[in-house]
């Protein structure tokens, strides 16, 4: 093999990836230790379906609640490793609390703070992720992270099995042995860089508390239709999903011993161990849509399955073996995919938004399913959401890539276009048609006696060419004081220096149809403002945040 062909197979492996992996294995062999155990133990002492799918989806939504308020600090503090070791040490303390004292409300309120650390450090840790990987590479980078913590999670239960076998029906015992992976995950977060993506916002020490709902609704009122479009297609799969609990009942209820249905949840975990890098691979060849797709057909597939009066039990464990590819691409890769759709600043914002719109989507989907399970009972239950999630596949199979992707942004691979043909035909006001780590290519289209806007780009140069029409461009050190003007019509190459403030009017009787290059990119993957009203309301947004 060339030497050079290894390397670059492997760049996307930097410190980073490498440490947040170890700490996530660690993290899930504890995690992974109790899961499969406490809905089991919690039916076994008197809780029902509704009773346990309650808790489950009160414990999920205080980490999407508290996921979103950690996502916005951490972008506010410009700071993810701080937060990502408190997330993790709260985790790793809670969980063997729960054996000390084995109470119904104590077991509770220590899963409640165990799930309170998984909010302060998930959207952090996803934003380091994508602060360290390209567009290019995102697909492999979180799928490779989500390897080590599917390992992990296979792990877990293995150990869990083989103490029930010493010790048949100990679960303090286990609870209490989580400390120690939870350990290894806090000395290797130690070792976590801090993100050297940087930019010039204010401090949280400036925001405040008084400036969370304002950021908030600033960051969702600006943020790209590719998001929006995304960010329900997420909270709809998450509301069809729920809990993974519900599996393990539904096993239960087919007949299988605690034993063959952790047997079950090993086979689940060991087949994602082997398969969620490869669809994280596949992501980055086939785009998000189709990778999704096949990831909603594997969820129909489990559910109606599932359905079934009698299984045997082999295909209870192929129910689960085919549920791993669901969640190969569910939890793998729909941080990966948000991501690209989210500017670097507000990158932990905007994944705690997501976060806690499928927090939200796990309390009303559980409650929802355990109330319906509890009145039609499980085979309506699974089938009817096993035909939705089969029904919402054939619509992504059939949907284009680029409908939820980016209309024109091919960023994501390599690209040749006819550049001129293609800004002369743009309409939009702006439309990005590349984005990658480094730098950004979009075409524009300013109407008669319209212009770009004045504006500063502090550190980014900037490259304009007019394909057609007559413009007035406008540079000077001051907003005040444009003290160069000239004119400019098709085929003129415009030059802008970062820091330097610029504005290009639109002088002649027709659309004025620019391009324009910006290193490193100053937008969004996917970027489409149809108005230069639309521009102004988000780049208005930035500078209120500024100002604050």
């Amino acid at each position: 093999m060339n030497p050079t062909t290894k390397r670059k197979s492997t760049s996307f492996l930097s410190r980073n990836v490498i440490l947040l992996s170890i700490v996530s294995f660690f993290t899930d062999i504890a995690t992974e230790m109790l899961y499969p155990i406490m809905p089991l133990y919690l039916s076994d002492i008197g809780y029902g379906v509704i009773l346990i799918g309650l808790i489950e989806g009160i414990t999920q939504l205080v980490a999407g609640v508290i996921k979103l308020v950690s996502g916005v600090y951490s972008d506010s503090l410009q700071q993810r490793k701080g937060l990502i070791n408190i997330g993790y040490t709260i985790s790793a303390l809670a969980k063997p609390l729960m054996g000390l004292f084995p109470t119904y409300w104590a077991i509770f309120g220590f899963r409640l703070l165990d799930r309170f650390g998984k909010g302060v450090r998930s959207a952090p840790r996803d934003a380091l992720l994508a602060d360290v990987s390209t567009p290019v590479t995102r697909g492999r980078v979180f799928g490779f992270h989500r390897t080590a913590d599917t390992l992990g999670a296979t792990l877990g239960p293995l150990i869990t099995l083989a103490i029930m076998y010493v010790y048949s029906d100990n679960i303090p015992f286990i609870i209490g042995l989580t400390v120690i992976p939870g350990i290894g995950a806090i000395i290797a977060g130690w070792f976590i860089k801090e993100s050297k993506e940087k930019t010039d916002l204010p401090t949280a020490e400036k925001d405040g508390m008084k400036g969370l709902y304002r950021r908030l609704k600033l960051h969702y009122k600006t943020a790209t239709p590719n998001y929006k479009r995304v960010l329900y297609l997420i909270t709809v799969i998450t509301l069809l999903k729920s809990t993974d609990i519900y599996l393990l009942l539904r096993a239960r209820e087919l007949g299988l011993s605690d034993l063959l249905i952790i047997s079950a949840y090993v086979a689940y975990n060991l087949t994602g161990t082997f398969i969620i890098y490869y669809f994280g691979s596949l992501s980055d060849r086939i785009g998000f849509v189709k990778t999704f797709a096949i990831g909603a057909l594997s969820l129909g597939a489990t559910y109606m399955l599932l359905s079934q009066n009698e299984l045997p039990l082999l295909l209870v464990f192929a129910a689960f073996v085919i549920y791993a590819v669901f969640q190969s691409v569910y939890e793998g890769l729909t941080s990966a995919w948000m991501s690209l759709h989210i500017k670097q600043k507000d990158r932990a914002t905007g994944l705690g938004v997501m976060m806690a719109f499928q927090a939200v989507a796990t309390l009303i989907g559980t409650l929802v399913i355990g109330l319906a399970w509890a009145g039609f009972g499980a085979k309506t239950v699974f089938a009817i959401t096993g035909l939705l999630a089969v029904g919402l596949a054939a619509y992504l199979f059939f949907t284009q890539q680029r409908d939820y992707n980016s209309t024109t942004d091919f960023g994501r691979k390599p690209y040749v276009t006819d550049i001129k043909k293609l800004t002369i035909e743009n309409d939009n006001f702006r439309t990005a048609i590349w984005t990658g780590q480094q730098l950004q290519v979009t075409v524009m289209s300013i109407p008669v006696g319209g212009e770009v806007g004045l504006e500063v780009h502090k550190y980014i140069d900037q490259f304009l060419r007019i394909e057609d029409g007559h413009g007035l461009v406008q540079m000077g050190a001051r907003e005040d004081d444009l003290s160069f003007e000239q004119e400019a019509q098709t085929d003129s190459a415009i030059m802008v220096p970062a820091g330097m403030f610029h504005n290009v009017i639109n002088t002649g009787s027709k659309p004025l149809k620019i391009y324009s290059i910006y290193a490193p990119s100053e937008h969004p993957y996917g970027t489409i403002h149809k108005t230069a009203n639309e521009a102004d309301r988000e780049e208005l947004a930035e500078l209120l945040e500024d100002d604050d």
